[in-house]
């Protein structure tokens, strides 16, 4: 039997035509490297010297699965972020040593310190996998420096290693009070809650919008 070749010939590419879309990708990469530095520590350094003028902490809602490759992103552009977690443990099941890693205690969010400006915050939005800056880009919710101590020194201590079911339970539509973490003293509204997991879904109300959180049912407490 005779075996046919068959020749694919490929479509010529005729590169000039293609010049113009790749340089306005690189700019549009430039531009966005440029504003995302007006978030970085250097840049919250040199403000503050000369215009006394200091960083807070802001919060993005990023897509869920994507928070620690976020906090590398902003790290690799010099922007100080933090993702809360929990610490890895051992865990022992049917003779079977288990190690359970750490994973973010606040599913979905990153924190970011910085300076805020209508650059810095156009330029964190251009990070990839990046939803929005809670509190919207010109507005940002500024989160409690001091909650924000207290959030990481306790799940340090372990406090959301394991979960612990709570002695009231929580039911839909219900008014609750979150009482740690960078939501600490809002109000929220919970929206759907696994027992099993012991965590509810919540919508926060801030500054008019809905920031939906998943949060550990010690995390929020009855009003």
């Amino acid at each position: 039997m005779i075996m046919q070749r068959k020749i694919i010939m490929a479509e010529k590419v005729d590169i000039n035509r293609l010049m113009p879309a790749l340089e306005g990708a690189a700019s549009l990469r430039r531009i966005n490297a440029t504003m995302l530095s007006m978030a970085s520590k250097a840049n919250a350094e040199r403000i503050s010297v000369s215009e006394n003028v200091k960083p807070h902490w802001y919060c993005l809602r990023v897509m869920t699965g994507r928070e620690f490759a976020v906090e590398k992103l902003l790290a690799d552009a010099d922007v100080e972020s933090l993702v809360v977690t929990t610490n890895a443990y051992k865990t022992v099941k049917r003779g079977r040593v288990r190690i359970v890693p750490e994973k973010p205690v606040i599913v979905g969010y990153v924190l970011v310190h910085c300076v805020s400006s209508a650059a810095a915050m156009a330029g964190l939005l251009s990070v990839k996998d990046v939803i929005e800056v809670v509190g919207g880009a010109e507005t940002p919710w500024r989160a409690d420096a001091e909650s924000i101590a207290r959030f990481k020194a306790m799940a340090a201590q372990g406090k959301y290693d394991h979960k612990v079911k709570p002695k009231v339970d929580f039911l839909p539509e219900e008014i609750v009070r979150v009482c740690d973490g960078p939501f600490a003293s809002f109000q929220a509204v919970v929206v759907s809650v696994d027992f099993e997991g012991c965590v509810a879904r919540v919508e926060v109300d801030i500054f008019g919008r809905k920031t939906p959180v998943e949060l550990d049912l010690a995390q929020i407490e009855k009003i």
